[in-house]
């Protein structure tokens, strides 16, 4: 405690808020991993169960039908799918979903022979989507190609593309961000300065793995390629920058390109707003970060690179400073901060609570809008209550929380993330 302010007999002590470099737990980003699920075999959720990580609020469900190729999805596999959906949301894991019908590279020979059976089976799941869309961070895909990965594909032409992705969007709704895998297709599916209808955007599971992502960019400067055309890796991320305003970008890290150099690698990741990861693959990648060193100034100076990165997946809120003063009532003025590499995808409430003798006596809802809360631009807040006696004394706390479903929020401050001790209003 270091410094009063006051005005009458009503004054303010603040309490000192540190940054702390602290992994949280938060939703709708950080490290995830792949579960791949044959949708004609039975799931043991026992099993599934036990490899869930308490540390990670995403999965990466990866759902094989390719054993439906020349047919349509029987019930007792859509129930399955309907149970494992259920399965993620009861254990408040967030999905990001790839439904595909190979996982072993052989993209061309596992897939229908006909566009028509795709889109039948993406009409067939649509239903599940929309039932689960609260609980879905994006799509991955449009069920197409080597590992769905949207490559080895003979629905690969810009006909066949914005056919899938038009069935996928009346399917699934317009709440689910849908992803592709390259910024050109993302280009082929919207026709230049017009919006699509429902969110899309993009995944790079090539990451870092070539001065092209392994493909996810082209060479041409934008300046001399037409819209439908890849344009140069500094081109495109640029942007990857503009379409991940408020929509989540991730995928897999991978190889040992001079790309993956940690301080390049890094600010790549802020300029694209990175949000999540897979957590186990490419090991090579992930192991060369962490035997790294941060050499950046501050608290984070001298951490493994792969600890620095974890911690900035998505967003990562920090208050910064907090003062108080009274002015017919008790007036409180907080400053926060996102540190992390990408903003917030949905609205938050900032929740205010003074607390006299152990129990909460005021209580304030703060709005807190994505565009409020970008990446590295100080975010500034206020409120004020009356006093509930003449004299006492009120501690101040701070929690937050996504407005929608109230998933608490947490900060990078102090050892209690979730509620923090920001200031003391006394009149003793």
């Amino acid at each position: 405690m270091n410094r009063w302010l006051g005005k009458g007999k009503w004054r303010f002590q603040n309490v000192q808020v540190t940054e702390s470099t602290d992994r949280l737990i938060n939703p709708a980003c950080g490290w995830c991993r792949i579960y791949t699920f044959y949708l004609e075999n039975k799931i043991d959720f026992d099993e599934l169960y036990w490899s869930l990580q308490d540390k990670e609020t995403l999965v990466q469900a990866v759902v094989v039908i390719g054993a439906f190729r020349s047919q349509e999805i029987p019930e007792e596999a859509l129930l399955q799918l309907e149970q494992l959906m259920q399965f993620f949301r009861e254990h408040q894991k967030e999905m990001i979903l790839r439904f595909t019908y190979d996982n072993t590279g052989q993209g061309l020979l596992a897939e229908p022979d006909e566009i028509q059976q795709i889109v039948l089976h993406i009409r067939q799941i649509g239903r599940l989507l929309r039932q689960y869309a609260d609980d879905i961070l994006l799509l991955q895909g449009l069920f197409i190609g080597s590992w769905g990965e949207m490559h080895s594909s003979r629905y690969l032409s810009k006909e066949k593309l914005r056919l899938l992705a038009e069935t996928l969007r009346d399917a699934a709704g317009e709440q689910i961000p849908i992803a592709v895998r390259t910024p050109l297709q993302w280009r082929i599916l919207h026709k230049q300065d017009m919006e699509s209808q429902g969110p899309f955007c993009v995944f790079n599971d090539g990451m870092f793995g070539s001065d092209s992502d392994l493909g996810t960019y082209g060479i041409k400067p934008r300046s001399l390629a037409a819209w439908e055309e890849s344009w140069s890796r500094l081109d495109e991320l640029l942007f990857l920058e503009e379409v991940h305003q408020y929509l989540p970008y991730g995928g897999e890290a991978v190889g040992t390109a001079k790309e993956s150099e940690l301080k390049q690698a890094v600010a790549e990741m802020r300029q694209v707003r990175l949000c999540y990861l897979n957590a186990v693959h490419e090991k090579q990648c992930l192991d060369r970060w962490q035997s790294m060193r941060w050499e950046g100034k501050g608290i984070w100076k001298g951490m493994n690179g792969l600890d620095y990165i974890g911690a900035h997946l998505g967003y990562r809120p920090v208050i910064r400073k907090v003062s108080g003063k009274v002015t017919q009532g008790l007036h409180l003025d907080i400053e926060l901060e996102n540190t992390g590499f990408a903003g917030m995808l949905e609205e938050a409430e900032l929740i205010i609570t003074a607390e006299a003798e152990g129990r909460n006596v005021r209580t304030k809802l703060l709005s807190l809008l994505p565009k409020d809360f970008m990446p590295h631009v100080p975010c500034h807040l206020s409120c004020q209550f009356a006093p509930e006696k003449e004299n006492g004394e009120y501690r101040i706390y701070a929690q937050m929380r996504r407005k929608r479903d109230r998933r608490c929020i947490s900060f990078a401050n102090g050892r209690q993330h979730e509620k923090v001790w920001i200031g003391l209003f006394l009149n003793l």
